[in-house]
């Protein structure tokens, strides 16, 4: 029987980046491209640079969900029927929106466009 084609190593531990275990799980924490780790706290949300020998950066924010921008430094929170976006370069929010029903999924399906299910 020939090899496993595919080759698994340990890149980094986000545990042992101060990430608490019950945050590393589907829904909390999101990789949407190889530039980001993005992790939901109780009470903060915790990135991962992922192209700057894994630098966390926490902020103060509660939300049930984050995502960055595949490309650009992008983060959009929601909490509830609550959007939100915020350019993190300029530290500005770019845009909040208040949905009519729950969102049951979502994913940026490129540089300027967030899909909500």
């Amino acid at each position: 029987m020939a090899g496993v084609p595919i080759a698994f190593s340990e890149v980094l531990n986000l545990q042992q980046l101060g990430v608490p275990e019950g945050s590393i799980k589907h829904g909390l924490t999101t990789m949407e491209s190889d530039k980001w780790i993005v992790s939901v706290e109780p009470d903060k949300v915790s990135l991962v640079d992922l192209q700057n020998g894994a630098q966390v950066t926490r902020r103060p924010i509660k939300a049930e969900a984050a995502v960055m921008n595949p490309q650009q430094n992008i983060l959009a929170l929601r909490s509830g029927k609550m959007i939100q976006m915020f350019n993190l370069d300029s530290k500005s929010k770019l845009k909040s929106h208040d949905m009519e029903a729950p969102i049951v999924f979502w994913k940026w399906t490129g540089p300027s466009n967030l899909a909500l299910v």
